[in-house]
């Protein structure tokens, strides 16, 4: 409008940058919270295990009961869960450890498309696991 008028243009306000600093410190911190809760996820779904009494048949008044175990060995979608889990933590973790140290050995931005492809690949592992899950 200022321009119509012949006026000079007014300035607009940039939003304030974030410093490189900052948003590698909170990537850092976001990989390393996903990181802890993947290890939680995978060692507890492997190491959970149930156990149920039932009774399957009575005798005179003597009930007969069978023990059953439930562990995740038993389901497919189980082991799948489990092994991919263990491998986006394994992947979370060299992503950690790229991007603290990964700085010395870039080479030509390599190191960005790597973390991006490894990051889809880790993805698309998530998204089979859950649908095996639900299906």
């Amino acid at each position: 409008m200022a321009l119509d008028n012949g006026g000079k243009p007014t300035a607009v306000p940039e939003s304030m940058p974030i410093s490189k600093a900052l948003s590698s410190r909170v990537l850092l911190t976001l990989r390393m919270v996903a990181f802890l809760a993947m290890v939680a996820a995978t060692v507890v779904m492997a190491l959970n295990k149930e156990t149920k009494t039932i009774v399957v048949a009575t005798i005179g008044s003597t009930p007969v009961t069978a023990t059953l175990t439930a562990k995740f060995q038993h389901t497919p979608a189980f082991v799948y869960f489990v092994i991919a889990n263990g491998m986006a933590s394994l992947h979370n973790l060299l992503m950690i450890v790229v991007e603290v140290w990964g700085h010395k050995f870039d080479y030509k931005g390599l190191r960005l498309v790597m973390i991006a492809v490894l990051d889809m690949v880790c993805v698309i592992m998530f998204g089979q696991s859950y649908y095996q899950l639900s299906h």
